[in-house]
């Protein structure tokens, strides 16, 4: 349900299984009795904010967006494609017999044993869980929720190439902000909020009217801009990076809070195998750490900053205390 002007968002950044995070940090702020008009959300933070949106009150969408997470720490959230060695393999084959390539890949998805050649992952998992977590009836009358899509290059003939996208997005093309509520059809929302965390390569494309989408971090990780277009001027941003970088000069009149990881995020150093490795450990201990890394930061992060606010409006009561009492006394009649 859109708000007609939306005095406080929340932006939910993309990381895979670093969203775990988020959840901790939003119980917190759901402590607080903080409760956002609007959410931008960029993959992981897409699905986060679905839930967000769909319960009522945010309290209790905070409780069941962890409780979710809990949730997603005992089952098999990533399984594998049937058949991805072979895929592999016919990917290579290509080099030397593309007949070879299209005749077992043809074969491989003939036979059932891969739903889509160009995913690692089945993404049966993750759309049986967001289809049991939300309903879309709830999320249109939720809390106004856009979510960050990559527009996907398709050329009929030639398939889907990962690696397109990834340059396309290297060379600025934009990422495209669609809200939810503006969607009728169920299954439209569904594959919405799915291509904001298809990531390339690992999940497939999902298509929205028309159109072919994947993961929108590609483009746009940190999805401010969204809500600045809708004219929210006050925002908390939960990031999933401890480096994470944005441009505060393109906010001019926005009031940015960010709560971010004060300390490193991702399992490894190494830059590569360490980031893939932190974004697919969807294990219930790493959920637990992660969880309870985003409650404590999110207190770091919003503790000085309620304790400014209370130490501004004591002091304007004290201020107008102190009118009320000097205004008293010039009324006072003279003895």
């Amino acid at each position: 349900m859109k708000s007609r002007l939306p005095q406080l968002g929340l932006v939910l950044t993309g990381g895979g299984a670093k969203g775990a995070y988020q959840a901790g940090a939003l119980q917190y702020i759901a402590e607080l009795g903080i409760e956002p008009q609007i959410i931008a959300g960029t993959s992981i933070g897409a699905l986060n904010g679905a839930v967000l949106s769909a319960y009522r009150p945010f309290s209790y969408a905070a409780q069941r967006l962890n409780q979710l997470w809990d949730s997603l720490g005992q089952v098999e959230i990533l399984r594998p494609n049937n058949g991805a060695v072979l895929r592999t393999l016919s990917y290579a084959a290509q080099k030397f017999t593309p007949t070879l390539r299209e005749w077992l890949l043809d074969f491989l998805v003939t036979e059932g044993l891969m739903q889509n050649s160009n995913a690692i992952f089945d993404p049966a998992p993750i759309e049986h869980l967001l289809r049991e977590a939300v309903k879309p009836d709830e999320l249109r009358h939720g809390i106004e929720l856009w979510v960050t899509v990559f527009p996907s290059l398709k050329i009929p003939g030639l398939g889907y190439d990962w690696l397109v996208d990834f340059i396309r997005a290297s060379t600025g093309i934009d990422a495209h902000w669609l809200c939810v509520q503006d969607f009728t059809d169920d299954e439209t929302v569904y594959n919405l909020l799915l291509a904001s965390a298809a990531i390339p390569l690992a999940f497939p494309s999902r298509q929205v009217n028309g159109k072919h989408y994947v993961d929108g971090g590609l483009a746009d990780n940190v999805p401010l801009r969204a809500l600045v277009k809708r004219g929210c001027k006050n925002i908390i941003v939960i990031h999933l990076n401890n480096g994470a970088v944005w441009n505060r000069h393109d906010f001019p009149e926005q009031t940015v809070i960010e709560i971010r990881p004060e300390e490193r995020i991702n399992k490894s150093n190494t830059p590569l195998i360490g980031k893939i490795d932190s974004y697919l450990d969807f294990s219930f201990e790493r959920i637990t750490e992660l969880k309870k890394s985003g409650y404590e930061d999110a207190k770091r992060c919003l503790v000085p900053i309620i304790n400014t606010f209370e130490c501004v409006q004591n002091q304007r009561l004290s201020h107008n205390l102190l009118i009320d009492s000097t205004q008293s006394l010039l009324n006072d009649s003279p003895l």
